[in-house]
């Protein structure tokens, strides 16, 4: 029965979602909630391994939460369900486009999905930062995480060369010394 709960919660995360992993955040975070799978602690922990993990964060965030609840008969039904619907409907999608090339509906409505995915990126965001002011000790060590968020986004925006690697690296020896 569990198996069959993940992959229909899964096949519904990935059916809804879009804008890439980060945007699903949002979604994930209600869906283990419902299901009381695990906290909103856990999963913040989830999202930050699967943000370090080599591969799309969606799937391997899908892929962690599944092995935590099912183990890894769990994790593949997770994973499975999860890219389903994107399979089918970039499929779908790729033969509707080279059709419709420069239709302005099809504008509208790429430009449509680019704005939502914007906005669950933000909230994501949003959910990220707060759980981990929540979670930090003191006020001074949340300054200091806003401190080395704040240089992070400038350095990509004013150095876009940089590579993110580059950063995370750089932020993880910082928080070594600084935390």
């Amino acid at each position: 029965m569990i198996y069959l709960e993940l992959a229909l919660t899964f096949l519904r995360i990935g059916l809804f979602s879009f804008g890439g992993g980060v945007a699903m955040i949002p979604m994930f975070l209600t869906e283990i909630e419902k299901h009381d799978w695990m906290t909103q602690s856990e999963f913040m922990n989830i999202v930050a391994v699967s943000e370090m993990t080599p591969g799309p964060i969606a799937i391997n965030m899908a892929t962690y939460v599944g092995s935590h609840v099912a183990g890894w008969p769990g994790a593949v039904v997770s994973t499975v369900a999860l890219s389903t619907p994107s399979i089918l409907v970039i499929l779908a999608l790729a033969t509707l486009l080279t059709r419709l090339k420069s239709n302005p509906w099809k504008e509208a409505v790429i430009f449509g999905v680019k704005s939502a995915a914007m906005a669950l990126i933000f909230y994501a965001g949003w959910l990220i930062l707060s759980n981990t002011v929540h979670q930090s000790d003191s006020t001074v060590q949340t300054v200091k995480g806003m401190i080395l968020v704040a240089i992070c986004f400038l350095f990509r925006i004013y150095l876009p060369r940089v590579q993110p690697a580059f950063l995370i690296i750089a932020s993880a020896i910082v928080g070594v010394f600084l935390f």
